[in-house]
């Protein structure tokens, strides 16, 4: 499938934005290991062969990407002496667990290392360990906001899309979004800075399989007020912010959870990360000392974390079993949007790639899709 011919292109690659010379250049090497069982269970040993490595330094913003080889290894070649953040992820498919186990099943592995010193030929080992995989995932994030036409820094026009990644119907009552404030990707719980519901008894808002929601900032034709903007007077749902000056448009209304500040629930056009999760009560844990709300991690069922400049791992919010990776890396106001990969079709639907590692399961669209998926390789 197109989707699948354009993630192999990922790999094995190198993207640089200096190039100082050979004389300053040396290799790395990472050993890739699985200590959950998983993978000695699949090949009686444990590190880990075809992992996909990904590499970035702090000071010169270049990426390597590399796979590892059938010992675990994957050489960084000619890399720069610099502080370098890792993320790696291995899938395990079904056929491949299938033909060993007999199980029908898929299974994705972790690992993060942040903040690593490389000035000379060395060598680091990296750990896996598995993540669970959602059935509602976010398809399409535009949270960097529209060019100027005619109207300057304008971000109302931001949406979330959801998709139904599975075979089974979804509902989507009390189902929350919200965002995470940085600094406590170690910890158990998130800190939403902003929490929104859902709203249903149960089995009010079903969402089928390859089905999308949309939800807006604002639900409202915004090429009547920026030109460059979109027309999102379609949407299922819309963030209305009570007593805060918002308007409240024709889209049905998230319920406010929590709202830590802003007259919306204004993404961050630069950095931020998205969770959705399920709890009986979001206000069970409480507060952190600056009014975030506490949930646990535990509820996720998917989660993207996206920055303009992605050689910053150390800022991450999420950690490596919420999201391993990042996407993004554009300008602010340049009407872009990331967008999750197609990784194959299944009985007329598409499957979309859920390795809970942004830097592989998405891609940049140019002007974003609300409502609908675009492949890019076979221009649709």
């Amino acid at each position: 499938m197109a989707g699948i011919i354009a993630a192999l292109g990922l790999f094995s690659s190198c993207t640089e934005n200096v190039a100082p010379p050979k004389s300053m250049r040396l290799d790395y090497y990472l050993t890739v290991k699985d200590t959950s069982g998983l993978t000695e269970s699949l090949t009686g040993n444990v590190v880990v062969k075809d992992a996909q490595v990904f590499a970035s330094s702090l000071s010169y913003q270049n990426f390597v990407e590399q796979r590892s080889d059938e010992n675990g290894k994957a050489i960084l070649e000619d890399i720069l002496p610099d502080i370098y953040n890792f993320s790696v992820t291995r899938r395990y498919s079904k056929e491949e667990i299938f033909s060993v186990t007999g199980q029908n099943i898929e299974r994705v592995l972790n690992g993060q290392i942040q903040s690593v010193n490389i000035s000379k030929e060395d060598s680091i080992e990296i750990y896996l360990s598995p993540v669970s995989l959602g059935k509602l995932v976010f398809s399409e994030i535009y949270y960097n906001g529209s060019p100027a036409d005619p109207i300057p820094y304008y971000y109302h026009d931001q949406f979330t899309e959801l998709y139904n990644n599975s075979e089974d119907t979804i509902y989507l009552d009390s189902l929350l979004i919200a965002d995470l404030e940085y600094g406590f990707a170690e910890e158990e719980f998130i800190h939403a800075v902003h929490a929104y519901m859902f709203p249903g008894t149960g089995c009010d808002y079903p969402i089928a399989p390859g089905e999308f929601k949309l939800i807006a900032q604002d639900a409202v034709n915004h090429q009547e007020y920026n030109h460059s903007s979109l027309d999102l007077s379609g949407c299922d749902f819309e963030y209305f912010v009570p007593n805060k000056g918002d308007v409240n448009y024709d889209a049905t209304n998230m319920i406010q959870i929590h709202h830590k500040y802003g007259n919306d629930f204004l993404y961050s056009v630069m950095n931020n990360a998205l969770v959705i999760m399920k709890v009986k009560d979001p206000y069970a844990w409480g507060y952190d000392d600056f009014e975030r709300l506490l949930l646990p991690k535990e509820a996720v069922f998917d989660a993207v974390e996206y920055r303009d400049n992605l050689s910053e791992m150390e800022y991450k919010r999420l950690d490596p079993s919420l999201d391993a990776g990042l996407t993004g890396g554009f300008d602010m106001y340049s009407g872009q949007s990331v967008q999750r990969r197609i990784e194959r079709v299944e009985k007329g639907r598409w499957v979309l790639m859920d390795n809970n590692n942004s830097s592989i399961d998405f891609e940049i669209l140019e002007s974003p899709t609300p409502g609908y998926l675009k492949d890019k390789e076979a221009g649709e």
